[in-house]
């Protein structure tokens, strides 16, 4: 509870100030930081356009654990052997971003299915009710699957992720099908917009470019709605610019504008 009212107070103007608080809140289990790695997902999660804030966060968080060495019991391993595990910042991080990209996946697509089933039968006010449900249920899914496609690649900026795990998460979304889910379609054109400037060199050439000729594919397929193919024809778009973003997009000032404002 404490950590969630330091972190509803959050500002880039107070992030220094508010980071100490953390810290002197003690974070001396693995339990502990657990429920703050869940409580920073939460907010950045619901609150995307301070993605970058929260992703800012971790990465001093995870410095300063780093710095001091600080490592946590794994709760899972036995405390009586010789050597225990342990974890770190970054090992919690990652298992809980993997954690948010399944489930929403499968939150998504179990209600979508659902659906699929049902609609012919579904007349009655009662199942009516249940539908619209079912729609608030798939909303929420999907509002907090692109919060968590927007904070992995915030993080990935931070350098908190891998190029690995990024390569991982957007084979993923492109599916092994020939036309994959929109929501993975909105979901992967939101994280290449996010971090295809990092992530587009030289070493990786052969592998953005066979991204994007399925992209292109799905920028001319009559398959996904109209939405969907212009989120793709804009992603071509800002490669072929160097990965200018076409609109500015609305959020907190960065805490580096903060500082050279101060």
């Amino acid at each position: 509870r404490s950590f969630k009212s330091i972190l509803n107070k959050l500002t880039p103007q107070n992030f220094e100030k508010l980071l100490e608080k953390v810290l002197d809140e003690g974070i001396s289990t693995a339990q502990t930081l657990i429920g703050l790695i869940a409580q920073l997902f939460d907010k950045a999660l619901t609150e995307p356009t301070f993605a970058e804030l929260y992703a800012t966060m971790c990465q001093h968080l995870s410095d300063r654990f780093l710095s001091e060495n600080i490592e946590f019991l794994d709760p899972e391993s036995d405390p009586d052997v010789a050597e225990p595990k342990r974890i770190t910042f970054k090992r919690v991080l990652l298992n809980k971003c993997q954690e948010e990209f399944e489930k929403g996946d499968a939150a998504i697509k179990a209600d979508g299915e659902i659906k699929k089933e049902k609609s012919a039968a579904e007349k009655e006010l009662t199942e009516r009710r249940k539908q619209l449900e079912r729609d608030e249920r798939m909303t929420i899914a999907r509002r907090r699957m692109l919060g968590n496609i927007r904070f992995i690649g915030e993080l990935f900026k931070k350098q908190m992720l891998t190029e690995r795990i990024m390569h991982t998460c957007i084979m993923k979304l492109l599916g092994e099908t020939k036309n994959p889910d929109e929501e993975d379609v909105e979901a992967l054109c939101k994280l290449l917009s996010t971090i295809g400037g990092q992530l587009d060199h030289a070493r990786a050439k052969d592998h953005m470019d066979a991204y994007f000729r399925r992209i292109l594919g799905l920028a001319r397929s009559d398959s996904i709605s109209s939405r969907h193919r212009f989120m793709c024809q804009d992603v071509i778009e800002m490669r072929q610019k160097g990965w200018r973003e076409r609109r500015k997009q609305e959020g907190p000032k960065k805490i580096d504008d903060v500082h050279k404002d101060a």
